[in-house]
């Protein structure tokens, strides 16, 4: 007897699993049809907003969202559920009246649209018009700040000071905080072993320290001139100044070396006089010695440095 009811109740067990078996793919085959099929109803979107205009921004706990009624199929209102879709508006010609900002159904239907699956139909927006929550900014532009530190090779270096584009952005936010605002710097970058010409797309740090400012862009170009470079001497004649009327100033040494670190190019073709080494008459009457002090005048064209080899001269001053 016991076998009998071991069999039986196997039996039975196997029935309800082909029950629920069938069961299940039923509800799977009816679920399927009616996912399929089309149905009008109402969903909501998200909304990302973007193009502002210059003097206006979101606030940062505004409502984003928007109720529409849609034509689409089962399936496509259950994703809208699960996770709904955020379409992207352009406000650049955001309206306003006495209530605030706004974007009329139209317009913003128009957005929507475009966005949406083949399959899904954009009947009607809930409101006739749809307000966002914008407020008022001030708006300027500071200078751009480059936090990169470029090393080069033995006898290359730098031509001029980094270029970057733009070298200036405009930022926008409370009058307060943009007040704050002189510049704004570059991520840092460090460049190692640069022996050519570089350009490198560069972020700018983010304004975190300050609420509700925002950067027009978030990154830079940042570019160097690197040129091969060496050194020259040259002996150059001291050009006395000040000297009184009727008196002339010999100088004990008139000509000195410099040495003129430039591009092997500019080298070939500077001369001596080119440079200019001063002396101040003047210099002495307060000091009362015999020395003067050498002084460089303005550098050549694409010269990176000049190092005297001495500092200072005699002198005597001679009645004419």
């Amino acid at each position: 007897m016991s076998a009998i009811k071991t069999l039986l109740k196997e039996v039975n067990q196997g029935k309800v699993k082909i029950f629920l078996l069938f069961l299940i793919c039923s509800f799977l085959a009816w679920a399927v049809s009616k996912f399929s099929e089309t149905y009008e109803s109402r969903t909501s979107f998200d909304l990302e907003f973007y193009n502002f205009p210059d003097t206006l921004l979101l606030n940062p706990g505004a409502n984003t969202s928007v109720s529409a009624k849609v034509r689409a199929s089962g399936f496509q209102f259950l994703g809208y559920t699960l996770s709904r879709k955020t379409l992207k508006v352009n406000v650049e010609n955001v309206l306003q009246d006495d209530q605030g900002y706004f974007l009329t159904a139209n317009t913003l239907k128009n957005a929507i649209e475009p966005q949406l699956p083949n399959r899904v139909s954009l009947l009607e927006l809930v409101e006739p018009i749809y307000f966002v929550d914008l407020y008022e900014v001030g708006r300027k532009k500071v200078p751009v700040t480059p936090n990169v530190i470029v090393n080069t090779v033995q006898n290359y270096m730098l031509k001029d000071k980094l270029s970057i584009q733009p070298e200036s952005i405009a930022i926008k936010g409370s009058k307060e905080n943009i007040e704050k605002i002189r510049y704004v710097t570059t991520a840092y970058l460090q460049l190692d072993g640069v022996s050519k010409d570089f350009t490198r797309k560069v972020s700018l740090e983010a304004l975190d320290s300050l609420n509700n400012v925002v950067m027009e862009r978030s990154e830079v170009r940042v570019s160097g001139e690197v040129v091969r470079f060496s050194e020259k001497e040259y002996l150059v004649t001291v050009s006395p100044s000040n000297v009184p009327p009727g008196y002339r100033l010999r100088l004990f040494p008139n000509q000195v070396k410099l040495v003129c670190k430039a591009g092997i190019e500019r080298l070939k073709v500077l001369n001596p006089s080119d440079f200019n080494i001063m002396v101040d008459y003047t210099a002495s009457e307060n000091s009362g010695n015999k020395r003067l002090y050498l002084e460089v005048g303005d550098l050549p064209e694409e010269v990176f440095s000049v190092r005297l080899l001495r500092e200072e001269v005699e002198f005597v001053l001679e009645k004419l």
